[in-house]
């Protein structure tokens, strides 16, 4: 029969098993006597609502392959073919692709894949329509997938009008990913699907798996490979085949998202902890060779996720001499000496952070094993670690000398040194954030009201307060909060006390802000003072004037700060005439500056995408004495797809020798500052220089402090 199309291209509906017992079924009726709806789904034992909705797609089959399907209300379903062609449609059904009626759990796996590689919320007719089911049975599905979710704080959410979509961060969307993946593909197999040696077709793997391999494809995944095995060669690393493969998935779908514009964004509190992991350094070299080859930009994010499975993919070669080794060291012991021996020289305690000790014990295992066996590991913070934290490291280095007579060795390589010392360096900054934060107590006329938005704000607006809670105030007794550790209430009215205190509208505003911004610097800089029972060392008199020196020109760096606004700006050369403005008494000293500035920004480009922010710094014999600045832009300057927000002013006197003095490790301490202090960079940009002198301050505080525990060895003894 000429005008049958049998060819697989014209036959482009799928059936399920069941459209096909529905045709089987009406090739069994003809015209005279018609088959009814009814009839059919008692002999299938289902619904008539079900076979209602499986005719449609029985229709568009039969049409596509040129048969005459009627639909007569109230008389029945027509399969309008001689008893020739009925035998020809029973031949095609036994030939033709049957597509897969899933089981549950197979389809809610398949919707769970679909929602995960999403861009964009998915309507439910999507889903009925792909899968055959109805809103109830779908709304069932989405209950099950959405409690197995949370487990992954992730959220499914559906909106009428929008669609279904989930919310999650990052990190959570690749854990759910890769359990889902990895429950039922065991690592060999998933390697022989990413090389195309698998003996069975993909779609025979599983339902959310198609998903992952319709985003990667062979070339891509060949080419991750090559870079892993070149990169365990070149850093003397190894991998285990589950950690091996899972880095080739997990890297192939990062590129496939990067390719497609796709965000991939790690909390900031993850990264700096990755940033402090030797597989760090192993993540970056990785990146490189991933830019050059496929043309992509990876953000540090990225550097950070494959850090974190290569942290739990054991990288570092361990021979059975090795682990006897570490064996026979006590780890935690080893640790707590060397903890010790920090704390010692830096003045700071160390030993009650928990954190601390665990993070270090974690890192020594490797470390050991790399000392003892001879392999070297690059770490790219380093110069950054040294130039911010000179201290640290140089504590770190002397409690080294546990380390090496543990295990016997005469060097630890600066890189390994600065990766211990970016532990003790996030400690110390969890201690002076200690010893930096307020305890206050909120009070209104009744306890209530409208004290709950003041706390609400309070913690909002200031992350070093510590509200401990609301009390009436008609019930303040200063005895009690001092014993309680309070140390400043915060009132929506007026009171009547000798307790420290301030009065603030319940929704802050800015001079509130400035208020309390004040009170806190100067409440911090009591609490740093020197504590009762201390004992000083004693100190020589060329330490005395390196102290007083220093203490004069921390103010003298204080009181020169300037901040500005510069309006319609067209380019940073404009930011930096500005720039060679600020600090200048005359025409002569601005040029004079300005060239040095232009001439350090041409060296290396001084943009921090970081702040958006310039970081113009040079040293010149045009001041006598450290200099920082702002310079705000109204509005930003644009350059190159880049937005410029300011530019931060650096300037040093020239020193003798090129050596580095007190005024460059002033200024090294404000450029800590801006990376530490959130608050800093948000009071810079929106023009607040009241708040930005005030955290300038307190930073610079802390730093004296930090200055004078080394020099003078305050701290308990």
């Amino acid at each position: 029969m000429s005008s049958i199309k049998r060819s697989d291209a014209d036959r482009k509906t799928k059936l399920t098993s069941r459209q096909k017992d529905i045709i089987q079924i009406l090739t069994k009726f003809t015209a005279s006597r018609p088959v009814t709806v009814g009839m059919i789904s008692e002999m299938l034992g289902v619904s008539s609502r079900t076979i209602l909705r499986e005719i449609p797609h029985v229709e568009k089959w039969l049409t596509q392959n040129d048969f005459h399907f009627i639909r007569k209300p109230g008389v029945g379903l027509i399969l309008d073919e001689n008893v020739e062609n009925q035998k020809l449609i029973l031949e095609l059904l036994e030939v033709e692709s049957v597509q897969k009626d899933y089981s549950k759990e197979d389809r809610r796996k398949r919707i769970l894949g679909e929602l995960l590689y999403a861009q964009e919320p998915l309507k439910s007719y999507y889903f009925t329509s792909k899968f055959h089911i109805s809103e109830g049975t779908l709304s069932t599905d989405l209950d099950e997938i959405g409690k197995w979710l949370q487990r992954y704080q992730i959220e499914l959410i559906r909106r009428p009008g929008l669609g279904i979509l989930l919310e999650g961060d990052e990190g959570s969307y690749r854990q759910a990913i890769a359990n889902v993946v990895y429950d039922s593909i065991d690592p060999t197999q998933i390697a022989s699907l990413l090389r195309g040696e698998s003996t069975e077709p993909v779609s025979k793997v599983g339902p959310v798996h198609n998903r992952v391999f319709d985003l990667i494809d062979q070339d891509m995944t060949a080419k991750v490979e090559k870079v892993l095995v070149e990169t365990e060669k070149k850093l003397h690393i190894q991998y285990t085949d589950s950690a091996y493969v899972g880095l080739i998935v997990h890297i192939s779908l990062a590129i496939k998202r990067l390719q497609n514009n796709e965000k991939i964004e790690m909390s900031r509190e993850k990264l700096q902890q990755a940033m402090m992991q030797p597989e760090f350094s192993v993540a970056e070299e990785i990146c490189d060779q991933l830019k050059e080859i496929f043309k992509v930009r990876i953000p540090k994010s990225e550097v950070g996720f494959i850090t974190m499975h290569l942290s739990s993919a054991q990288i570092w070669p361990l021979d059975s001499r090795m682990g006897r080794s570490i064996d026979n060291i006590n780890l935690r012991q080893m640790t707590i000496d060397m903890v010790s021996r920090v704390e010692e020289d830096l003045g700071i305690p160390l030993i009650g952070d928990d954190r601390l000790v665990d993070d270090l014990c974690n890192h020594m295992a490797p470390t050991i094993s790399r000392l003892t066996m001879g392999l070297a590991i690059q770490n790219a913070q380093m110069d950054s670690i040294r130039e911010e934290y000179p201290e640290v490291v140089q504590a770190t280095e002397a409690a080294c000398a546990v380390l090496r007579e543990e295990i016997g060795v005469e060097t630890i390589p600066d890189d390994e040194i600065c990766f211990l010392a970016m532990h003790f360096g996030a400690a110390m900054e969890r201690q002076l954030e200690k010893m930096q934060r307020i305890s206050v107590v909120v009070v209104c006329p009744t306890g209530v009201g409208t004290s709950r938005i003041l706390e609400a704000s309070l913690k909002k607006a200031f992350s070093c307060i510590n509200v401990h809670g609301v009390i009436s105030a008609f019930r303040i007794n200063p005895e009690q909060l001092r014993e309680e550790g309070i140390d400043l209430i915060l009132s929506t009215v007026n009171l009547t006390t000798d307790f420290p205190w301030l009065c603030v509208s319940p929704i802050l505003q800015a001079q509130d802000r400035r208020q309390i911004e004040s009170m806190i610097v100067s409440m911090q800089s009591k609490k740093r003072e020197h504590p009762v029972g201390q004992v000083w060392d004693q100190i020589t008199g060329n330490d005395v004037r390196h102290i007083v020196h220093v203490g004069e020109e921390l103010l003298d760096l204080l009181e020169h700060m300037r901040f500005e606004t510069l309006h319609a700006s067209q380019s940073r050369l404009d930011v930096i005439a500005k720039a060679g403005m600020m600090f200048a008494e005359n025409d002569r000293m601005a040029a004079d500056i300005e060239a040095g500035l232009y001439e350090r920004d041409r060296i290396a480009d001084t943009y921090v995408k970081q702040f958006h922010v310039l970081m113009l710094h040079c040293q010149t014999n045009m001041v006598e004495h450290a200099r920082f600045g702002y310079i705000r832009l109204e509005p930003p300057v644009y350059e190159n797809g880049r937005v410029i927000f300011g530019s931060i002013v650096m300037l040093a006197p020239q020193s003798e020798n090129n050596q580095p003095a007190v005024p460059h490790h002033l200024l090294g301490a404000v450029s800590s500052l801006l990376v530490e202090n959130k608050t800093l960079v948000d009071q810079l940009r929106a023009g607040d220089w009241d708040g930005s002198r005030a955290s300038i301050r307190a930073g610079l505080e802390v730093y004296y402090k930090q200055f004078l525990k080394k020099k003078i060895g305050v701290g308990d003894k």
